[in-house]
């Protein structure tokens, strides 16, 4: 339903049709089902069972009992925040092979892929180094809607109202619409500046009027003001659910919000979805990974193309694992069910970004769509021999595609600050990809839901190839450490930046 030419292409599926695909076996559900039953007491704690998972809502000593374990709170270094989680628990025998995961357990959390966020300044002064003056609409002092409406070539693109965008928050990020609203004031490309957003509460979020959170208003203002008058929703997901015990309540909220779309009926599933967040691979339990990219398939599978930030460490930060060197890759961006966007910098030429995350997964394999065009640049490309040893050529590779990363002026709390990362590539990717798909349903297609075999295939050539700059990274751990953007496809810019009107022919075209 992804490939095009295939006989079932775009006919995406509802979501009882991937539950009865996923079932698990009657034996399953029974002994797990018999388990809790057994051992969780006969008040104080819920289980509702759905698909594939069972959530149990019950006291901290409870969940203790009942996973033989003790939970404790850790402080997170970077933000001293307080977690509440274990570092071990048991199962029955009985439940192996049965049980795949069981959350909050061992993991802690996805973090916000925005290192450069840090960063972020008042637009005080001249940014003539980015070397966008040749493109109309760009000034030194840093990027725009405008700008990237005439580098991506979507100026012409001023009228499409149908569809939806979404924009995934988490973390108490909160998007403001007051800012929202200065900001198309300011720098909107089209004509109607009354556009505004819905913000929609997920697993207990909340949706209010202040503090303004930069990485929210990052997105919500580049992907909404890049996708016209397409409605647009920001998806506020907590990750404080229901929860009893001393710390900070960090109920990893990933799961949660995936499948809070999953169980959307297929009229107000987005058609496109932006997400800025992740971690370092290494640091998520395989079990963990294997899952949420599984509903990432399932995402797909409904007809929702999903765009996810590369990562701002290039091909890691500390580059160390299980004890030797090593290039980091990152989660979920590697996950083969999404489209990875990484970043470039500058328009004359428009060249990789050095902190462009890029890489090869250590946990998933390539996958077929993509076999060709990497087997292709492993073969070719010379430039990254000195360093092979320290990655996986058989692992999924990324990003897929790129956009500029660099200077994205934006307004927080009134005031327009300049911020970088791939954080803002994947949002104005998003916004582009969701002009396509509204472009296909107002002509009466189906939206195209899962990008990555039509990237690779049909539209390839709809990018403007980046052949200049080099992504780094490892903090001098690995001498020459990265990948440098060459002709075709690479893991420093996937296959290049967006041309919408190329990509828009493919995608009118495409049955």
């Amino acid at each position: 339903i992804a490939t095009p030419g295939h006989a079932q292409y775009g006919n995406h599926l509802d979501q009882e049709a991937i539950l009865a695909m996923i079932a698990p076996k009657k034996e399953s559900v029974d002994l797990v089902q018999e388990w809790l039953d057994k051992e969780l007491p006969s008040s104080g704690s819920d289980v509702t069972v759905k698909g594939d998972y069972v959530t149990v809502q019950a006291s901290v000593n409870t969940i203790e009992k009942l996973l033989k374990t003790e939970y404790s709170t850790f402080i997170r270094a970077s933000s001293s925040e307080k977690v509440l989680r274990t570092l071990q628990y048991s199962l029955p025998a009985n439940l192996v092979g049965h049980i795949d995961m069981v959350q909050p357990t061992t993991f802690f959390g996805l973090q916000k892929q925005r290192s450069t966020i840090s960063e972020w300044h008042e637009l005080t002064d001249e940014f003539s180094t980015e070397a966008v003056l040749d493109v109309p609409g760009c000034t030194g002092r840093g990027i725009t809607p405008t700008c990237l409406a005439n580098l991506y070539s979507f100026a012409s693109a001023q009228n499409q109202s149908v569809g939806l965008l979404g924009v995934a928050g988490f973390l108490e990020e909160y998007a403001i619409k007051s800012d929202f609203t200065s900001f198309l004031s300011n720098y909107a490309y089209f004509s109607n500046k009354s556009k505004s957003f819905t913000c929609t509460p997920v697993n207990g979020g909340t949706c209010p009027s202040s503090p303004a959170g930069v990485e929210a208003n990052l997105d919500v203002q580049y992907a909404g003001s890049i996708s016209s008058n397409v409605p647009m929703t920001y998806y506020s997901t907590a990750g404080r659910g229901p929860w009893i015990g001393p710390g900070t309540n960090t109920n990893e909220p990933y799961l949660e919000f995936l499948n809070y779309l999953l169980g959307l009926p297929a009229e107000s599933l987005p058609n496109t979805l932006s997400i800025s967040y992740g971690d370092d691979e290494s640091t998520i339990p395989v079990s963990y990974a294997v899952n949420a990219c599984n509903l990432f398939s399932q995402l797909g599978a409904r007809g929702v193309s999903v765009l996810v930030s590369s990562g701002d460490s290039g091909v890691g930060s500390e580059c160390q694992l299980n004890g030797k060197k090593s290039f980091t890759t990152a989660f979920p961006t590697g996950c083969p069910w999404v489209t990875s966007v990484g970043g470039t910098s500058g328009t004359s030429p428009e060249g990789a970004w050095t902190s462009g995350g890029g890489g090869f997964s250590e946990v998933f394999e390539r996958p077929s769509y993509q076999d060709a065009t990497v087997a292709k640049w492993l073969a070719t490309d010379t430039t990254h021999n000195a360093v092979s040893q320290y990655f996986n050529a058989s692992g999924r590779a990324y990003p897929d595609v790129a956009a500029l990363a660099v200077n994205y002026q934006i307004v927080v709390s009134g005031r327009s600050v300049g911020v970088s990362g791939t954080s803002c590539s994947a949002p104005a990717t998003a916004g582009v990809i969701q002009l396509l798909n509204s472009g296909r349903i107002a002509a009466g297609k189906k939206g195209l839901g899962f990008l990555n075999p039509w990237l690779y295939g049909t539209a390839s050539s709809g990018f403007n190839d980046i052949t200049t700059g080099k992504i780094g990274g490892c903090s001098g751990v690995i001498s020459g450490a990265g990948f440098n953007a060459v002709s075709g496809w690479d893991p420093a810019t996937g296959l290049g930046s967006p041309n919408y009107e190329k990509l828009l022919a493919f995608a009118t075209s495409t049955a």
